[in-house]
């Protein structure tokens, strides 16, 4: 009995101890996931306005697509040797900190219409 209630609490101090070094790695992993997220979503919008651009659509879907995104995304557009490109850029968030300085941008082209 003796040996036992030398060790008694010893779980609880090594809970203690690497509880927060284990909430830190999921929160990173949680965090990445996140961006991986995010930067999946640009690729899908990047791409549907390339296309849209390219199929010479209204005008109107296209400003649809791009106010989809929201005022952080940036857009740009750009057309050369037949290729309709859009970017895309957009600041990085990780776990709710704005890590200013790191974007995510994405480029997407289609083939524009009659090339």
């Amino acid at each position: 009995m003796a040996a036992a209630r030398k060790e008694s609490g010893t779980v609880t101090a090594e809970l203690v101890l690497t509880l927060p070094a284990v909430l830190l790695v999921l929160g990173l992993a949680l965090g990445a996931m996140s961006i991986q997220l995010q930067r999946m979503q640009l690729v899908t919008a990047a791409s549907d306005i390339a296309r849209a651009i390219a199929r010479e659509e209204p005008m109107a879907l296209v400003d649809a697509l791009v106010l989809d995104l929201g005022s952080e995304v940036g857009f740009e557009f750009l057309e050369e040797d037949g290729l309709v490109c859009v970017v895309l850029k957009s600041g990085v968030e990780l776990i709710g900190i704005d890590l200013t300085g790191f974007d995510l941008i994405e480029t997407q082209c289609a083939k524009a219409q009659g090339q």
